[in-house]
């Protein structure tokens, strides 16, 4: 029996016709024997493959690098939005939070994990608040300050939360946006039930 390349899903258990379980993974008649997880059938083969995802390290460096070009993309998206409309619209930190959470997730072909939840949650703040930056820069040549650009990159740092302290709506949108990137990278829970008896065995 041939395990599923694609990752596995779980929503509900499958049956064929009255011939009894049907593994969701392969999508056959669980013969001798399966198993339950998450409310889903699971013929052998297919548990040894979700037990070898879960088991999986992943790779930080891919996802950092799918990570960092979704929050590049985000602050592109997030400067433009500002410039085009000339308003701040703290919704768009949750579509960056999507974006780079998704990333991460793709990128680290992990089922989750805390290390790879901060890293979505740093470059998705990072992402926000560098979307500033053409702003402070603007300022500072208008202003004719001599200013570094390492403080600017640090008022940049810092602006998702002064600002959020001066409108504090824009601050929980903006933890939301993380909140999404944190989410989308939560460890996998799969607790298998079994084995019962298959079509062979009923």
């Amino acid at each position: 029996m041939e395990p599923p390349d694609a990752p596995l899903q779980f929503d509900t258990a499958e049956y064929a016709g009255g011939s009894g379980p049907v593994c969701s993974g392969c999508q056959r008649p669980a013969i001798s024997d399966y198993y339950r997880a998450n409310g889903r059938v699971f013929c052998r083969a297919c548990r040894g493959v979700i037990e070898q995802q879960l088991g999986n390290p992943g790779q930080m460096g891919r996802a950092a690098l799918y990570g960092a070009g979704a929050a590049a993309a985000g602050a592109v998206l997030y400067y433009a939005v500002l410039a085009i409309t000339h308003l701040q619209i703290g919704l768009i930190a949750v579509a960056v939070g999507y974006l780079v959470g998704r990333a991460v997730r793709q990128g680290s072909g992990a089922p989750g994990g805390r290390k790879y939840q901060a890293l979505a949650v740093a470059l998705t703040y990072v992402a926000i608040a560098s979307s500033y930056l053409p702003g402070l820069y603007a300022a500072r040549a208008q202003a004719g300050a001599q200013v570094s650009d390492l403080t600017l990159a640090g008022l940049a740092l810092g602006e998702p939360l002064t600002g959020g302290l001066r409108h504090p709506l824009s601050l929980v949108i903006t933890g939301i946006g993380l909140w999404q990137a944190w989410k989308f990278n939560q460890p996998a829970k799969v607790e298998f039930s079994g084995p019962y008896a298959g079509v062979s065995a009923a």
